[in-house]
């Protein structure tokens, strides 16, 4: 068995963005609103090259997710998206923009 899978994060991270081949995910469920740490944060599932991860968009990401596929997270469904890692004060930070050839 190869044991790999156990010591990935469940999470989008930005090393599992940089080390994708395609960069791209489908969002496989409706998103949900989740209790963090840091207060509310928009939960998103995702399969990325053929793993279940879960996303959680920041303000950017999901300001891009709204404008090109609308506020009704439902829509969102089967929608593919385009991870881009980006250093925000020194930081690797995830961003997030719908993939052209799906928009609604």
């Amino acid at each position: 068995m190869d044991a790999t899978q156990f010591g990935e994060s469940k999470f989008v991270s930005a090393e599992l963005v940089k080390a994708s081949p395609s960069k791209k995910a489908v969002i496989v469920a409706d998103p949900k609103p989740e209790e963090t740490d840091y207060g509310l944060k928009l939960t998103v599932q995702v399969e990325i090259d053929g793993k279940a991860k879960t996303y959680r968009p920041n303000q950017d990401s999901v300001k891009n997710i709204i404008s090109a596929l609308g506020a009704e997270t439902k829509g969102w469904i089967g929608k593919t998206l385009i991870f881009n890692v980006l250093s925000v004060m020194g930081k690797d930070s995830v961003l997030a923009v719908v993939d052209r050839e799906v928009k609604k």
